[in-house]
């Protein structure tokens, strides 16, 4: 037996030094399946309008060029396509670069944002529900908030590319949605990058990056995440190189709950149980270290030799004296070529 369901896509581009445009959109059928490939999410369209203008300064002024950009983005159920109803995501960003003479760049940007309550996520989720008697607990299903509507702020700055440095910066902080409850939240974002070339053999590149999802009515923290990563290169001698990396994670989250509902306590399935428990807090950490050594004495000949670690913090409450940083995943690397000439 043979089905089809349509899938369609549509672009329209206009790119111009002064203004650009570009408008897409694209759409499957709920029943679209692909035989060969991947394709991530069938039944959704999605439609996206950009229109851009860019002004120049004038030759060797310190304000090279600013560019304003309207992003509008909507995403829906296909068959309620442009409708309440089948609202999944609305997008308005205004964006604005600026770029300054020698290399930097900066931007900010105001994102106005409306999320439709996806109830296909959330179908593992109940909700803890206590009795109004007192005799018990009810678990029922989540029936989240129909839409919850957002507004952030984004600042971002890149330096130019320094003989020894060059660092990135992006933080994003505003009203967002706060998935892990369905609920409107505060959202924090962080990221920093710094590379570092003291000399022409060694290399070092570090990244931060933040994450931390809060409850506007009280100030509690839901989710907050950490992610500093150190990347060593140094260049031996012209055949050999040696590559280090080290990255440590943590995240810890509180109880979840149905906030700005009912705010009883939240279930999630889980598979391994087979049944429905509780969203209890957690703190995890973990440390992921790898180490990359390379011999190439010519081309064509060429030896990879590597090895990588991850140790986890299996936090165990029974017993505190098992928490701390243990190894739990070991891996080896080895490739070697070699090229015969004739």
């Amino acid at each position: 037996m043979t089905t089809t369901a349509p899938l369609w896509f549509a672009r329209v581009a206009r790119n111009g030094r002064t203004f650009g445009f570009r408008a897409t959109m694209n759409a499957s059928d709920p029943d679209f399946r692909a035989r060969s490939g991947f394709y991530p999410r069938p039944g959704i369209s999605h439609a996206n309008v950009d229109p851009r203008v860019t002004l120049y300064g004038r030759p060797g002024s310190l304000l090279e060029s600013v560019t304003g950009d309207l992003n509008l983005d909507g995403l829906y159920r296909y068959g309620e396509f442009f409708t309440t109803a089948g609202m999944q995501e609305e997008k308005v960003h205004v964006n604005t670069n600026v770029r300054l003479r020698g290399g930097w760049t900066a931007g900010a940007s105001v994102l106005i944002e409306r999320f439709g309550y996806p109830a296909e996520v959330y179908t593992g989720y109940r909700i803890a529900l206590p009795r109004a008697d007192g005799s018990g607990v009810d678990t029922v299903p989540f029936v989240g908030r129909p839409e919850i509507p957002n507004r952030d702020y984004v600042l971002q700055l890149e330096t130019p590319e320094f003989a020894q440095f060059s660092g990135t910066l992006f933080v994003l902080w505003g009203h967002d949605e706060n998935f892990y409850e369905w609920a409107s939240g505060d959202l924090t974002l962080f990221n920093a990058g710094l590379d570092w070339r003291p000399s022409d053999k060694l290399r070092l590149n570090g990244t931060y990056q933040l994450q931390r999802v809060g409850r506007p009515t009280d100030g509690s923290t839901v989710n907050v995440q950490h992610l500093p990563r150190l990347k060593v290169e140094y260049q031996l001698s012209r055949p050999v190189f040696l590559r280090v990396v080290g990255e440590y994670a943590s995240e810890r989250q509180d109880d979840l709950r149905d906030h700005t509902r009912t705010e009883a306590p939240l279930l999630i399935f889980d598979g391994a149980a087979g049944d429905f428990v509780l969203a209890s807090a957690f703190d995890r950490k973990s440390f992921r270290g790898d180490v990359l050594f390379s011999y190439q004495p010519h081309p064509g000949t060429v030896l990879f030799a590597g090895y990588g670690s991850t140790l986890r913090d299996p936090v165990d409450p029974e017993d505190p004296l098992r928490s701390g940083l243990r190894r739990s995943e070991d891996g080896f690397f080895f490739k070697m070529s070699y090229l015969f000439r004739m």
